[in-house]
């Protein structure tokens, strides 16, 4: 192989030096070349002395590693073996150590049972000072007294149980008369411990206020007690889960070695840590307090939560029936709770515990359920709104005085309940905005149709009627009411569905106009022998002056809603302006068809009175009469009339058509069969 290697390397620096000197085979190019590979090579040689240097530096030292190792290892042997052969020598140096052991655990035992003795003498006492002691902290309020002997009752009642613990345990593994004495001894702790937790309960009841009256030490006190029970009932848990595997291990190893012929296994209904491994580790001082947890913990979270749900209650209680709504604006009291969580009791509490994060899941609950049950309530529509304002008031709390990130931040109702909202009010708005149109549209229809009295006149001489102002205030009512929400869906929903309902309006005038120029055409074109039209077919009087009006009111309302798609498109982002100012702008292309509709309505009505003259143009009454002037005083006494009375643009308007309709009426005489007199130009003259 380096042979091989060799003879590759050998060949590859002949073919390098063939190529230096392919093209200059000249002696002083062949010493340039040799310089040339004689520094390279020293180069390369110096390279690798140096990487051979540094690799069989580390080789060095870990050889140096592996037998200080090996040699620490041997060391270790040597003295557990110096050890076991003490230990060897010490039993059998000692004679009748057997003996000497047995005497000492039996004097340990006696020690430990004189010590049970003592504390059972004693324990009647204690328990008496115990309960004199709790009931003396429990007559009084917390909040004033600062429960000065908190920690002391805890500290007895702990030695207490804890004394129970053990000796329940070791009872046990004893007789039943045994285990029966044990339990009368103990009779009043259940009582006792119930006290305890329920003047840890009133605490964690009245934790918040405990902060707020600045009881610090009072605070401290109770947290260390929650602590503490927390890290003893993690240390027996430790000491149960070991002493558990343990004797699983002990057990499978004795199962292992009984016959297995024809036996059939049989399920384990052991419990383990058992009574008699609890009693040994007692025995050999590894368990000295507790035998099991106690789970204080898990007691102080399910009492907060069943402090903030009982809070709850009361509210629900002040607000109820036809008070349930204002409870929307008397909700402060929540973050002011919060706020003190957060940056008081949080100072106090194991950082581990995430009080707050703790406090705030079960107040977003309960608020949770609080306003879905409003929601479900079928609210009107300020309700609703009051619901969504309050929604979005507190999602801008969690950000400005919670520190949540705009991701983090939650809405109290849920989006979909927000979506739904959104959705009914808009339904109701609809409802309700149809409701007062409708009953606007018909108290104008009627007074269109009867027409009682002139229209009204404004200050520049301009006819109007009274229903399109009405109709706007409703609607800008409706729409700052929204604006005021503070939600943009809102605003562009209403005004979304009062252009729909502008729209619909638009074509009932259409129509309603279109019915009375044709009912007052057929009427005053009847045959003179007709019999009297009934009451259905009569027209009343001021029908152009009524169409005037309503031309006005289009301009009118094109202004209202120029202003309204101003005002409030400034309210709302560049996406939901875009919305309302495409739903304005379809709404004023309704009104300016409206307002054609009624120059073309008039111009019916016009021309129709001036069918007659241009039915006679180029007919022989032509040549003599005055057609013509009659055609032209018509139009301009309508002209003159409705001038002062519309519309300045709007009247623009119809002078096209009027101009129009009348070139082509005039060419529109040559399709009756007349003659033209031609002689002495009569024709032209006419």
């Amino acid at each position: 192989m380096d042979l091989v290697l060799y003879e590759k390397m050998s060949s590859e620096a002949l073919q390098k030096i063939s190529t230096l000197l392919k093209d200059d085979l000249s002696p002083e190019r062949v010493r340039d070349i040799k310089d040339q590979l004689t520094k390279q090579k020293s180069t390369v040689e110096y390279q690798l002395n140096k990487e051979s240097s540094k690799y069989y530096g580390n080789v060095e030292k870990s050889l140096s590693l592996l037998n200080l190792s090996q040699k620490s290892v041997k060391d270790i042997q040597g003295r557990l073996q110096d050890v076991n052969q003490l230990s060897h020598k010490n039993k059998t140096a000692i004679s009748r150590y057997d003996i000497i052991f047995s005497a000492t655990k039996i004097y340990e035992k006696i020690d430990m049972t004189s010590s049970i003795y003592d504390k059972i003498s004693s324990f009647n006492e204690l328990v008496i000072k115990i309960d004199q002691t709790l009931d003396q902290e429990m007559a009084e309020d917390a909040l004033d007294t600062g429960c000065p002997s908190l920690l002391h009752i805890h500290y007895m009642l702990t030695t207490a149980r804890d004394f129970q613990d053990q000796m329940l345990a070791m009872s046990l593994v004893s007789t039943d008369d045994v285990q029966r004495t044990v339990l009368k001894l103990f009779s009043q702790m259940n009582q006792l411990v119930s006290k305890f937790d329920k003047l840890l309960e009133s605490l964690v009841y009245d934790l918040v206020e405990i902060v707020r009256s600045e009881q610090i030490s009072l605070a401290i006190r109770f947290f260390k007690i929650l602590t503490l029970e927390e890290s003893e009932d993690l240390k027996i848990n430790a000491i149960r889960n070991i002493l558990k595997k343990k004797e699983i291990e002990l057990d499978r190893t004795a199962i292992k070695k009984l016959p297995s012929r024809n036996s059939v296994p049989q399920q384990n209904a052991t419990e383990y840590p058992t009574s008699k491994g609890i009693y040994e580790e007692i025995l050999s001082g590894t368990i000295t307090t507790r035998t099991q947890s106690r789970g204080y913990r898990n007691f102080f979270f399910n009492k907060v939560k069943q402090s903030v749900r009982d809070m709850f209650v009361e509210v629900r209680n002040e607000y109820q029936g036809e008070k349930r709504f204002d409870v929307l604006n008397n909700l402060d009291w929540v973050f002011n709770e919060l706020l003190m969580i957060k940056e008081h009791l949080t100072k106090y509490c194991p950082p581990h515990w995430d009080i707050f994060g703790e406090y705030f899941e079960l107040y977003y609950q309960e608020l949770h359920s609080l306003v879905s049950e409003l929601v479900e309530s079928e609210p009107e529509t300020l309700i609703i709104l009051d619901i969504l304002d309050y929604d979005k008031r507190f999602q801008e709390t969690l950000v400005k005085d919670f520190g949540f990130s705009k991701k983090e931040k939650r809405s109290i109702i849920g989006d979909k309940q927000k979506e739904q909202l959104f959705a009914d009010y808009l339904s109701m708005i609809l409802v309700k905005m149809s409701e007062w149109i409708g009953n606007l549209e018909k108290a104008e229809f009627e007074v269109f149709l009867e027409r009682k009295t002139p229209p009204h006149v404004d200050s520049e001489g301009l006819l109007y009627l009274d229903g399109t102002r009405t109709c706007f205030q409703m609607f800008t009512q409706q729409a700052e009411v929204a604006a005021g929400s503070s939600q943009a869906k809102i605003l562009v929903g209403v005004i979304n569905r009062f252009c729909d309902l502008l729209k619909q309006r638009q074509k009932k005038w259409m129509q309603m106009i279109e019915v009375d120029v044709q009912k007052l055409l057929r009427f005053n074109h009847r045959d003179e022998d007709a019999p009297e039209p009934d009451s259905s077919e009569q027209c009343p009087g001021g029908l152009v002056e009524y169409i005037v009006a309503v031309a006005n009111d289009q301009m009118k309302a094109a202004d209202y809603s120029v202003a309204i798609s101003s005002k409030y498109g400034k309210l709302v982002t560049k996406t939901y302006e875009r919305a309302i100012t495409q739903d304005i702008e379809e709404a004023l292309d309704g009104f300016a068809e409206v307002a054609k509709f009624c120059s073309n309505e008039l111009i019916k009505i016009i021309f129709a009175d001036l069918a007659s003259p241009f039915s006679e143009i180029f007919s022989k009454a032509w040549y003599s009469g005055s057609q013509a002037q009659q055609i032209a005083d018509t139009l301009y006494e309508y002209l003159v009339e409705i001038k002062s009375q519309m519309n300045s643009v709007v009247f623009a308007s119809l002078l096209e058509i009027v101009v129009e309709e009348t070139i082509l009426s005039f060419i529109s005489a040559l399709k009756y069969e007349h003659s033209f007199r031609n002689k002495n130009n009569k024709f032209l003259d006419c």
